[in-house]
């Protein structure tokens, strides 16, 4: 975690005197745990949409979801929730909002799909629901011109867009992690570390950056040396069981 990188860097700057690199501890290289990077992004999620007065007065607010889904954890949800709630929240939260845009997208679509249900029932094809999924992730999901919106119902359709975006990376960067893509989290990482900046939390956003500036730039890239950014890369992630999808952030 960050601890333990801070007293490294601490030792490596009292050794910067000494003669040979194996005394500078240039040897010691940290590896981030993904684990406290997948809870500073759940800690994020909060800071943007939870913690701020104003984001639990909007109709569509996360707020508004949590009173249904946990009525008797709203206190606990608005103050200090730990990841294992947030987690939980995104995860079911997600799956309510993805079903509902999939609602209004049939509907728009065929006006006779009063729900899903009428839906499955029509048995569509895969292309079909390929069709319809790209177009959700054109339509219901924040890209660059989200910032254009200006009046009230516009805010409104804002917050439901950067919420989908939000949340859908939150999901990517948890499904990349217990699959073990390298190159995926390293994806993932770089939206997260604006979004770190943007709540905050400046330390995970620097450490994630040097991270792949170390990874990509730094490390020696000559072959016969390129294991040594490969043996960073590659025990980033462990897997106990050997079981597909059931990699883990070294803590």
């Amino acid at each position: 975690d960050l601890g333990t990188r801070k007293r490294l860097q601490t030792v490596q700057q009292c050794q910067a005197i000494e003669a040979t690199p194996w005394d500078q501890f240039q040897h010691v290289v940290f590896i981030p745990g993904l684990f406290h990077l997948k809870m500073a992004a759940a800690k994020a999620f909060w800071c943007v949409f939870i913690n701020p007065t104003a984001a639990r007065e909007d109709e569509t607010s996360i707020m508004r979801d949590i009173a249904k889904l946990y009525p008797r954890e709203v206190g606990i949800f608005g103050s200090k929730p730990g990841f294992r709630r947030m987690h939980q929240l995104i995860g079911h939260a997600v799956a309510c909002h993805r079903l509902d845009c999939w609602r209004i997208e049939v509907k728009k679509r065929n006006s006779s799909h009063h729900g899903l249900e009428h839906f499955t029932v029509s048995k569509p094809t895969f292309e079909d629901l390929k069709l319809i999924a790209n177009q959700l992730a054109l339509d219901y999901v924040a890209d660059h011109t989200v910032s254009q919106k200006q009046d009230a119902q516009d805010e409104q359709h804002k917050n439901a867009l950067l919420f989908n975006k939000y949340t859908l990376l939150y999901k990517e960067l948890s499904y990349t992690m217990n699959a073990g893509v390298i190159a995926g989290i390293e994806a993932c990482i770089m939206p997260w570390i604006f979004i770190f900046k943007a709540t905050g939390k400046h330390k995970y956003a620097t450490h994630m950056l040097n991270y792949l500036v170390n990874v990509h730039f730094k490390y020696p890239l000559v072959s016969l040396l390129t294991f040594c950014r490969k043996a960073v890369q590659y025990h980033i992630l462990v897997n106990p069981t050997g079981k597909p999808g059931n990699f883990c952030g070294v803590d």
